[in-house]
């Protein structure tokens, strides 16, 4: 080399590289393949371990993870715990895609050979652009996480948000999927909900309002209505559902030509509906057998008891 000249640019060299060569290719022609073949082959190969790394990270979480949460659950013997083991690891899942996938679309762009600099440098600014017009879909994020972690429904849980009544079916950072009783899917972002009523959590009251005509006798219908929930309490399917003794409310409305008596009982959630169905079965099948309650006997001008139509 002669004095005072500058050594020629080396190419990077790489195992392709070293191949070509072996194969008798030119230097020249063995840099230009390396750099046309390899970054395809290594763009595929971040691709194919980012999927793996996905697939065998949601096993994880699913399998060990949710495996001990679902355990743990067991022990507490709860139903909610369950639905709580589920919706934490579906929400962790979906979490674990969202870095893996993250992390490789800037692993491609460096592999590609694109400075990561400016794009970075530039984040700032472009993300303060882009997070004035995608507020909502932070706060849905925020929302979401939010959501999780204070445990305000759990896949398996029956809400109600605004309008909208249906089962969770699942729950991510940014939406909630519900299923209506109707089999409608509904997609509702999680920095929408502001009221929020969750009707599988600890007991309710199961209502049954029995109307009947204004002459009704009012003790029998009373007596009725008691003996028919103590009669479904007695079931051994049912049994266990009643968290208390049935109350008798009495009568709860009145119209010009009927009034309405009524019986409730406190249940668990899901075991209302079931509830309310038998003792209204009941209550009917004891007016069949037994009669229409007779009209209510008011006394005469005289003192003696007379019919309505007397």
């Amino acid at each position: 080399m002669p004095p005072g000249a500058t050594s020629p640019t080396v190419a990077v060299q790489g195992w392709m590289y070293d191949l070509l060569r072996w194969a008798g290719v030119s230097d020249t022609t063995a840099g230009h393949v390396q750099q046309v073949l390899l970054r395809p082959v290594s763009v595929a190969l971040v691709v194919i371990v980012a999927l793996l790394a996905a697939w065998l990270g949601n096993r994880f979480i699913r399998h060990w993870i949710g495996g001990a949460v679902r355990r743990a659950a067991i022990r507490a013997d709860s139903p909610r715990a369950e639905r709580r083991a589920v919706t934490l690891t579906t929400m962790l899942a979906n979490i674990w895609r969202v870095v893996v996938a993250f992390i490789a679309f800037f692993i491609v762009l460096g592999v590609m050979g694109i400075n990561l600099t400016p794009i970075l440098a530039g984040a700032t600014i472009v993300g303060a652009t882009i997070g004035f017009g995608a507020q909502s879909v932070v706060k849905d994020f925020l929302s979401g996480f939010l959501l999780a972690v204070e445990g305000q429904y759990d896949i398996g849980d029956t809400v109600r948000v605004g309008n909208t009544t249906g089962v969770v079916e699942d729950l991510s950072l940014r939406v909630t999927r519900l299923r209506a009783p109707d089999g409608g899917v509904w997609y509702v972002p999680n920095g929408d909900i502001r009221l929020l009523g969750n009707t599988v959590r600890g007991w309710g009251r199961a209502t049954v309002d029995i109307p009947v005509p204004l002459t009704t006798d009012v003790d029998h219908l009373l007596d009725v209505l008691g003996r028919s929930a103590e009669a479904v309490r007695a079931d051994p399917a049912f049994t266990h559902a009643f968290m208390e003794a049935p109350v008798v409310w009495g009568l709860v409305d009145a119209t010009v030509d009927s009034m309405t008596g009524r019986v409730t009982v406190r249940a668990p959630f899901d075991r209302r509906e079931p509830l309310e169905r038998a003792i209204r079965h009941e209550v009917f099948r004891r007016l069949e057998i037994e009669g229409a309650p007779p009209p209510r006997r008011r006394p005469a001008s005289d003192g003696t008891a007379t019919t309505p139509d007397g």
